[in-house]
């Protein structure tokens, strides 16, 4: 009997140690409801004080693991590109993200380079049969600078912004991932952006087929009507095999900023 009944102690104990120490990881990672409450109910009052202007919805309080923060997320019921970071620490609010997300006009850009991305893909599908391609479309990092001079708060897109930009090109399954064919595909792309009045200062190009990928960037417009495009491909992949690489795959140019890297699977 004694003994079962220590067997019952040290059972119970265990599955105390057990249980504490479940909730000390999960505290770890995601918090806990009574910090997130009144992180809530910080956010709240931050808010109502500093923007009360701003037609705002919070999000809850979500747990950065990484520095024991809480972050909510605010977004405008009326303005589409109105959404902002607030952080809650340590029993305050410390920061939040208004100017540098809404009023520099990153949130403008970012969903100005979703639609244009979009409107490629759709283009590349469409007039190349390039179905279910990752194309993506970049605004320059300098153009964050001086974009707020540009752009409007939930203005709509349009394609002619006088803003450089450039394009990502990913096609997978591809049949010939020769140079020769590269340089073919990146003229018919440039052909029909060309056509429909999509213009940028850069390409780049992911493309694949079962055995092999080649990663391109550094393309420019001029490199492709200059009916130079294969030659200046295989000057830049004859660099690269020239030179002794560090590990990983680094990427080399051949000195005219055109890189060519291929991987066999």
């Amino acid at each position: 009997m004694k003994r079962n009944k220590v067997l019952k102690i040290l059972a119970a104990i265990l599955a105390v140690v057990l249980i504490s120490g479940i909730l000390l990881i999960t505290n770890a990672f995601v918090g806990n409801p009574i910090s997130a409450k009144i992180a809530q109910r910080a956010v709240k009052n931050y808010v109502r004080e500093k923007y009360s202007f701003l037609d705002l919805e919070l999000e809850k309080p979500v747990y950065n693991f990484k520095d024991g923060s809480y972050v909510t997320w605010a977004k405008s019921k009326t303005s589409i590109d109105t959404k902002f970071s607030i952080n809650y620490r340590d029993g305050e609010v410390y920061y939040d993200s208004y100017e540098f997300d809404v009023l520099d006009m990153h949130n403008t850009l970012r969903r100005l380079e979703d639609e244009y991305t979009l409107v490629v893909r759709k283009i590349l599908e469409e007039e190349l049969a390039y179905k279910d391609n990752a194309t993506r479309v970049m605004y320059d990092k300098s153009e964050y600078e001086g974009a707020k001079n540009i752009l409007k708060l939930d203005m709509g897109f349009d394609r002619s912004l006088p803003l450089n930009s450039r394009v990502s090109i990913s096609i997978k399954n591809v049949e010939n991932v020769s140079l020769e064919n590269i340089s073919e595909i990146l003229a018919d792309v440039h052909r029909v952006f060309m056509d429909n009045e999509c213009y940028f200062q850069e390409y780049g190009l992911y493309i694949g087929d079962s055995d092999t990928v080649v990663t391109i960037y550094g393309v420019t417009p001029e490199n492709i009507e200059s009916g130079q495009l294969l030659d200046l491909l295989q000057q830049a992949k004859d660099y690269r095999d020239d030179i002794v690489l560090e590990k990983n795959g680094d990427k080399m140019d051949d000195g005219r900023g055109i890189t060519v890297f291929i991987k066999t699977k």
